[in-house]
């Protein structure tokens, strides 16, 4: 008899189990996720069938909960400065949980759709920050979006290894787009 597909709660166990034990050990092993989630491998596979999967999953939720956070964090910004600043504070804070998707490489057409139209909005931003002129004209958009975007891996790798609060992060993050790194 082939065996139930996991009620999906117990994907959502799994799922959180593999983000809160990669968080610790990005290395950690599809065993040690299991276990931790209370499951066998072999239910693990039966909705994960490999890491890759695991990590796509991962990845998914990641960019739910930044658009979530997001929208919440911009509903009251006034200005493309405001977005930026409140964009940075509302994700940087979900890198505890979600750094160690910088260092693992994801193969799924959906997630790279997604994060697609993520740079996509970010260049809006981009656009916008011109316009008020809180970022010069003569900036390429895609420079300031990979910086951005980059700005936003940094903090959260730093706030993993300890060497900065998500909130200081966060400032950071805004000062060294919008002023570099000078006195």
């Amino acid at each position: 008899m082939p065996e139930r597909p996991l009620r999906p709660s117990t994907r959502q166990a799994v799922l959180d189990a593999a983000i809160d034990t990669l968080a610790r050990n990005s290395g950690a092993s599809l065993s040690e996720i299991a276990s931790r989630a209370g499951v066998g491998r072999a239910s693990l596979h039966r909705h994960f069938p490999s890491r890759g999967d695991l990590i796509a999953a991962a990845s998914r939720q990641c960019m739910d909960q930044i658009d979530t956070a997001t929208a919440e964090a911009l509903q009251d910004a006034h200005t493309a400065r405001d977005r930026l600043s409140r964009m940075l504070e509302a994700v940087i804070p979900l890198g505890d949980r979600y750094h160690f998707l910088v260092s693992e490489a994801v193969d799924d057409e959906a997630v790279r759709k997604r994060y697609a139209e993520e740079l996509d909005w970010l260049g809006h931003l981009v656009d916008d920050l011109k316009a008020e002129g809180v970022i010069a004209a003569d900036v390429p958009r895609s420079w300031a979006v990979v910086n951005i975007d980059a700005q936003v891996w940094l903090a959260w790798s730093e706030v993993a290894a300890g060497n900065l609060a998500p909130a200081h992060a966060a400032d950071l993050a805004l000062r060294t787009l919008l002023e570099g790194l000078g006195s």
